[in-house]
């Protein structure tokens, strides 16, 4: 039971950990995070048009993220 409970115990902790190193930080202060931060504020602007192009707003978007070393923000695009 004792094994059960710790493995169970970092199972948890593993599946509550691992979402926050799973794509970059935007709110930090570093160069990285306020690329990032661009490059989110600039998808957001983009996609209030009426006549938004979504799949050019989302290449420029990828394009963006991959320039920034962060790559998984697009991911799910």
């Amino acid at each position: 039971m004792k094994k059960f409970s710790l493995f169970t115990a970092i199972a948890i902790f593993a599946a509550m950990a691992a979402p926050a190193f799973a794509s970059c930080d935007t709110h930090a202060e570093d160069d990285q995070a306020v690329c990032a931060s661009k490059c989110e504020d600039q998808f957001l602007k983009d996609q209030q048009g009426w006549t938004a192009d979504m799949d050019k707003i989302k290449g420029n978007k990828k394009a963006c993220d991959e320039k920034c070393g962060c790559p998984q923000n697009s991911k799910g695009l």
